[in-house]
């Protein structure tokens, strides 16, 4: 979005620039008539046009209606160029007569007084179709960036999801697990090489997709887990509540896991004892509600770089979902964090 500084140095040169050459078009058309002496009246006149566009500027929502669609905003522009038309053949009937000298009162005739708003009225039209085709492509370049920033985002997640839980380690862990199981539990090791698969399969599609149901990322979230749990066995908890009227609304993808993630990574990796990771998610006042909450201890402090995922997590939902939707994680209570997601319905 252009400063405010840069946007008032374009209006200005649109204005100086618009009216400017009106005026000069018209002086050289003066100088072929029999009247070639009131060439400079055209300035003037245009001068009149000039301020009374500006006041229209500085005293009309025009930058609120050029946010509308073109059904509400045409008959916006046609009765307000019509205003503006008259108002400007108003002042330069007066201009002309009282001031310039151009024509007196009684030279005047109804005919010459409508075709004059005609042709003002006609300015006027294209002062606005200038000043709204402007902001349209102000904010087209604004939609684009804002797009370019949401994909930036989306590859610098599946980058840190790729560089977080497909480490060395990670891998390690998981091929151990399944060795292990395959002498003690083979259908065991069958189901987590299979869900290990279903989860380099999201993570490496993710890309193609902004959202996905929560129904689809919820069964993300449990293969993730299913994963964890070979790894941390007894000592992982998990509880899911979710209402079905949740489960085919949209979420920024990886939104879920990326909380489950943190709240293994921080929470309850770090307990001897272990701990529970909660999932619940539900509808209340046109509003998406997810909440990820897991057992924390007194002694506990945020690891260094534990926020990078939240952050970026905040981030693509924010470019997503607009400035209502929020993320906030609750660690007011000792034993407990909660991370909580608000998202405004409906997500397209």
């Amino acid at each position: 979005m252009k400063s405010s500084s840069a946007r008032t140095w374009a209006y200005v040169a649109c204005q100086v620039g618009g009216w400017g050459f009106y005026a000069t078009f018209n002086s050289l058309l003066t100088l072929l008539t029999p009247r070639p002496d009131i060439w400079a009246s055209w300035w003037v006149l245009c001068l009149c046009g000039a301020l009374i566009t500006h006041l229209a500027r500085r005293g009309l929502p025009l930058r609120a209606w050029a946010r509308l669609p073109v059904s509400r905003l045409a008959p916006r522009v046609f009765l307000t160029a019509v205003g503006l038309g008259v108002t400007q053949n108003i002042a330069a009937f007066g201009l002309s007569t009282s001031v310039l000298g151009v024509f007196t009162p009684e030279d005047a005739s109804p005919m010459g007084f409508l075709i004059s708003g005609f042709i003002w009225t006609v300015m006027m039209t294209l002062w606005l179709l200038l000043y709204f085709g402007v902001h349209a492509v102000e904010q087209a370049r604004a939609m684009e960036l804002e797009r370019w920033k949401l994909e930036a985002a989306a590859q610098a997640s599946e980058l840190r999801f790729l560089k977080s839980q497909l480490q060395p380690h990670f891998l390690f862990n998981c091929l151990n697990s399944v060795r292990a199981l395959i002498s003690e539990d083979p259908a065991r090791a069958q189901q987590v090489v299979t869900r290990l698969s279903t989860l380099l399969r999201h993570a490496l599609t993710s890309r193609e997709k902004e959202t996905v149901p929560l129904a689809q990322e919820l069964q993300v979230v449990r293969d993730y887990l299913e994963l964890e749990g070979v790894r941390l066995e007894s000592r992982l908890r998990v509880r899911e509540d979710v209402e079905p009227a949740a489960l085919p609304l949209a979420v920024p993808a990886m939104l879920v896991q990326t909380l489950v993630e943190n709240a293994i990574k921080h929470g309850v990796a770090q307990l001897p004892e272990g701990g529970e990771v909660a999932v619940s998610a539900r509808i209340q006042e046109g509003v998406l509600l997810l909440e990820v909450s897991n057992t924390a201890t007194p002694a506990a402090r945020p690891v260094e770089g534990s926020g990078v995922g939240l952050h970026n997590a905040s981030e693509r939902l924010r470019l997503l979902c607009g400035a209502d939707a929020s993320l906030h994680l609750d660690r007011t209570r000792t034993s407990l964090t909660t991370a909580r997601v608000r998202i405004p319905l409906p997500l397209t």
